[in-house]
């Protein structure tokens, strides 16, 4: 042989060898070039929130994770027992917090902190956790994509879950700090290490004989392999304990295998050993966190252990019954029959004789994967149903949806599922891994479709399911190896095409799919596009939260108790079933669930009501309250006379009916949406199109309405009237309904405007289909001033800064300035973002005035700072005897003297005079006559600390109405702005949270106000008598 031609074989040799190696890792960097890829695009957005130092979240869960972290580096490795920090006056204990997930986290800061982590690193490095273990999903995801279709599966599948935009990928981004993301690495996890478990046994073979012998030896592959696959179930649980569910599909899966195995004549021994095991293993670590003695799915309570020892149990007693069944020598056929039928007995018995643990799993079944949701359940965004964000006017179909979220490949998983089981009976390979993972998948599928959250675990099944699919594909082609690709034909070339093509279109490329002229609803997104993140409505609520931290009294300090070192921020507290003593001085602080972790973690006080949806029917009957006493009396009866809530946050999302002002509804079983308002439509070219939302008087008397609208003070009806016709139409059941809509014809408008409140109400009295009122802050009737609320802080954030208020409010001004109105009337105060309000017991004043007439009280006040003016009045009716009685919440001087030092409110929102008291005006030979008075009203008479009772006495005035008319100018017909007259032109317009002031400035200003007279003779007898020369010219 010659040198040359051992060269060139040299050459060959060395070349297959760089082949082999590569054959061997190519998979590596393959997939940590997808995990770093997954990393980058949930990391981008990483600046968006460090504002000005301060790590901000998404969401809700998110910052309670923060508290539980926290808590978690002060006491390493032990997580909160019991929290009485948040649903005031109870506290709680939630299993779903200060779980695996928060220790790992915890641990994560003290490594990087070198033991001694500041609290900003603990924040950044939860921000930045979803990112981590979204990115880490790929690992287990391969490991079973692999199992299922192969190295080349099993890195399509991380291909395919890196690639997707929906709900996987924004629960992993960094802000969203929820436990979430860390759900479907261990279930995942878990699910591999019960594949690799059952593959193990049916490869060994275990049986009860091995075990009666103790030939361990024989034992020790499948006995080791279950126990891990028992700790991966253990480990997933103790990160969720509601991933129950988890147990329950493998129980589901165990008995139908080991049915269908003794059917084929296998003995159910292999499996049933691997069942046995895997679950004992769970159940005992599931006892180590044991929280509760009470059955409860959500919390670390002895369902989850006692579900993994039935499913253990049940294992062993069908491979038992097995056993019988061959002894006895009975028909394979009853086997399953009579397997069923002890279930069915078995759920009966619970059903008879445990009917509250019956109740208990049949309503969390239904709740997860029951593919329905209770009215409740749909005000929470993440648990309503999947296909619920079908908007076929848009031309969204359910269809759409589903691309939105998985593009083809959920179609493509459906379609390996269907492969997977017509190759098991076509080739009889009833391989258990197979089995095990469509019954996952099919569970997974339905909890998904049930409540859209779920989407994130679905991800993972949908992406292993192609890696199958790839796999039986390119072996269709014969792509297989390297061999094969030495001699590549063209049918082999479209085989690989084809699987290029799944993926492209959604999920690299952005489909049209819809036509409401809106990208973010015709268009899909890509995971590039869809890992944009930002921290959104909790930066608007970030001044005031920081405000109440620093401005109000340490719990158990209010009213000077000095009792806030029995309630330590960071405190270790025993259970006390959800009824903890708190000390005197302690205090709530009032406003929807939604926001009750930011009060808890940001504002360093008290929520009544959580995310956790503690307290959320209180809250919902709160604010929905159609009277100030009945709103106390919710309040009162919460807890013990100590026990009292003090403040009330409200947002424009709570007031606004196009928000969230329709979720307590829902959770007051007393009213519903209708009872508040309904849609308004107005005829055009186009047809009906959505105009606004009227509301009724019982959304102008509800607590959250008086409180945001009027700063708690009386409310007039004015002269504004909403007309429109009933418009029939047959609903799909066959009954006649019918909707408001504007008059038609050429002189039809949908607001008019009269003179006089007599006018307006005669013509309301001659048309059933017109409403006094009913639009912006315009009430039908009039609406008292509340005696025990004041406003004591207003965020420095605009609501309409929000488009979808924006929006809102442009339409309603519109339609009031083609009524003639000044749109400005809308703000009766300033629309900020947030307004926070003090409950107090307020001043008490008396007086006298002429006998049997109507006295009003007033008092301008100014937010410090900020300049948003506004008047709250409040009347009372004088007796035969001429006296009257008022309680005042607002004070007007001695601010600085009751501050927090002193266990009171900074207030924020103070007076700019004293308050002034007048009666009605009347004419008297050319002269107007009325009764006024004025009198200061001090802090301490609001807060408590001063009984003394203020006293004004009226005295008559009389003024020539020509003098005053030569010394004012009358104001004439009101004037509105010309701009801002766009109507929306649906009622479904998509908006943007933090859409820029610049769209929004002639919303977001300072408002105009009704400003109280700052003198007699100047400002109340001028404006009077001025009002009273137009009325009379009219």
């Amino acid at each position: 042989m010659s040198q040359q031609t051992e060269q060139v074989e040299d050459s060959a040799d060395s070349v297959d060898s760089v082949l082999d190696s590569f054959e061997d890792w190519y998979h590596v960097p393959v997939l940590a070039a997808a995990i770093a890829f997954m990393l980058w695009v949930r990391l981008q957005s990483y600046g968006q929130f460090i504002r000005n130092g301060e790590v901000f979240f998404k969401g809700n869960d998110a910052w309670y994770h923060l508290r539980q972290v926290q808590y978690t580096v002060n006491n390493w490795p032990s997580t909160m027992p019991y929290d009485p920090w948040t649903y005031f006056p109870f506290g709680t204990s939630v299993g779903q917090f200060g779980t695996l997930y928060d220790q790992l986290v915890a641990t994560a800061a003290l490594v990087v902190g070198l033991g001694d982590p500041s609290s900003t690193l603990v924040a950044k490095t939860l921000l930045v956790a979803p990112a981590v273990f979204g990115a880490l999903v790929a690992i287990p995801t391969y490991l079973v994509g692999k199992r299922l279709g192969g190295r080349p599966g099993g890195l399509f599948a991380v291909v395919v879950l890196a690639l997707f935009p929906g709900t996987f990928l924004r629960r992993g981004l960094v802000g969203f700090a929820d436990h979430n993301i860390a759900e479907p690495l261990f279930q995942t996890f878990a699910v591999f290490a019960m594949m690799v478990a059952l593959t193990v046994a049916e490869r060994e073979k275990p049986v009860y004989e091995l075990l009666a012998d103790r030939d361990f030896e024989a034992l020790r592959a499948p006995l080791v392999y279950s126990a891990l696959a028992g700790i991966a179930t253990a480990f997933y649980l103790w990160t969720w304990p509601p991933g129950v569910l988890l147990v329950g599909i493998f129980g589901i899966f165990f008995g139908i295998k080991l049915t269908a195995d003794y059917v084929r004549g296998v003995s159910p021994d292999h499996l049933a050993f691997v069942g046995a095991v895997s679950m004992t293993v769970a159940g005992l670590l599931l006892l180590v966190p044991l929280g509760t003695l009470d059955m409860s799915p959500t919390r670390f309570s002895p369902l989850q252990p006692l579900l993994a020892f039935a499913v253990a149990g049940g294992s062993v007693f069908m491979a038992w019954l097995a056993r019988e069944w061959d002894a006895r020598d009975l028909g394979t056929a009853l086997y399953p029959a009579t397997v069923g039928g002890i279930i069915l007995a078995l759920v009966g018995f619970v059903y008879v004789a445990l009917p509250s643990l019956f109740n208990l799993v049949r309503r969390n079944l239904v709740r997860i994967v029951g593919f329905s949701a209770g009215a409740q359940t749909r005000t929470i965004g993440e648990a309503q149903p999947f296909l619920s964000r079908t908007q076929p006017r848009f031309g969204i179909e359910w269809y759409d949806v589903i691309l939105q979220e998985y593009g083809l490949m959920f179609f493509t998983a459906v379609a390996a599922a269907v492969w997977m089981v017509w190759r098991t009976y076509r080739t009889d390979d009833h391989r258990a891994e197979h089995l095990l993972v469509l019954v996952w998948a099919a569970f997974i599928t339905a909890a998904a479709f049930t409540q859209v959250r779920f989407n994130y675990y679905l991800a993972v099944p949908v992406a292993v399911l192609n890696a199958f699919l790839v796999k039986q594909v390119l072996s269709m082609a014969n792509v297989t190896d390297r061999k094969s690709l030495t001699d590549v034909e063209g049918y082999q070339v479209l085989a690989i095409v084809f699987v290029v093509l799944l993926v492209v279109p959604v999920l690299v490329a952005p489909a049209s799919i819809g036509s409401s002229g809106y990208p973010s609803i015709d268009e899909t997104n890509t995971a590039m596009a869809a890992g944009e993140t930002a921290p959104r409505a909790v930066t608007k609520w970030d001044g005031s939260l920081d405000w109440m931290a620093n401005n109000t009294p340490a719990e158990g300090d209010y009213g000077d108790a000095n009792n806030a070192e029995q309630l330590d921020y960071y405190g270790t507290y025993e259970q006390h079933d959800n009824d903890y003593p708190y000390p005197e001085g302690a205090y709530g602080v009032m406003s929807w669930w939604d926001y009750g972790h930011w009060i808890t973690v940001q504002g360093e006080r008290i929520p009544n009501a959580n995310p956790f949806q503690e307290g959320a029917t209180t809250a919902a009957r709160y604010l929905l309250a159609p009277s100030e006493q009945r709103a106390n009396n919710i309040l009162q009866n919460l807890g013990n006379d100590s026990e009292e809530t003090r403040y009330v946050m409200v947002d424009w999302k709570m007031a606004e009916p196009s928000s969230k002002f329709s979720a307590p509804t829902v959770f007051d079983d007393n009213v519903s949406a209708r009872d508040f308002y309904s849609p308004v439509y107005q005829q055009t070219q186009n047809g009906p199109q959505f105009a606004f939302r009227m509301k009724n008087q019982r959304y102008y008397d509800s607590q959250v309405a008086r409180l945001y609208l009027y700063h708690g003070s009386r409310a007039e009806p004015r002269p504004i009237v909403v007309d429109w016709r009933a418009q029939t139409y047959q609903t799909p059941e066959g009954e006649t309904a019918s909707y408001k809509i504007s008059e038609s014809g050429p002189n039809a408008t949908l607001v008019r405007r009269f003179s006089t409140m007599q006018q307006a109400r005669q013509f309301v009295a001659n048309d059933t289909t017109a409403r006094v009122g009913g639009i912006g802050p315009f009430p039908s009737e009039p609406v008292p001033a509340l005696e025990h609320y004041r406003v004591v802080k207003q965020s420095e954030a605009s609501g309409a800064n929000s488009s979808q208020y924006a929006q809102t409010l442009r339409g309603e001004m519109g339609l009031l300035q083609q009524a003639g109105v000044n749109p400005q009337s809308m703000f009766k105060t300033a629309p900020s973002w947030v307004k926070t309000f003090e409950r107090v017991p307020g001043a008490t004043v008396t007086g006298t005035a002429p006998a049997n007439t109507t006295v009003t009280a007033q008092v301008q006040l100014s937010a410090t700072g900020q300049g948003n003016a506004f008047t709250y009045r409040q009347q009372a009716e004088t007796g035969p005897d001429g006296e009257f009685t008022m309680t005042l919440p607002y004070s007007t001087t001695g601010y600085d003297e009751w501050g927090t030092e002193k266990g009171y409110t900074n207030v924020s929102v103070r007076a700019t005079g004293p308050y002034q008291f007048y009666t009605p005006q009347s004419v008297e030979d050319g002269n107007l006559t009325f009764h006024n008075a004025s009198t200061q009203v001090t802090e301490a008479q609001v807060v408590g600390e001063s009984d003394q009772t203020a006293t004004v006495e009226l005295t008559e005035e009389s003024v020539s109405i020509q003098r005053t008319q030569n010394e004012t100018t009358a104001p004439g017909n009101e004037s509105a702005p010309g701009e801002e007259t766009t109507a929306p032109t649906n009622e479904s317009a998509p908006g943007n949270e933090t859409g820029g002031a610049a769209n929004t400035s002639a919303l977001a200003g300072p408002t105009s106000t009704q400003a109280g007279p700052t003198s007699v003779r100047a400002g109340l007898v001028a404006a009077s008598a001025g009002a009273l020369a137009v009325g009379s010219r009219d």
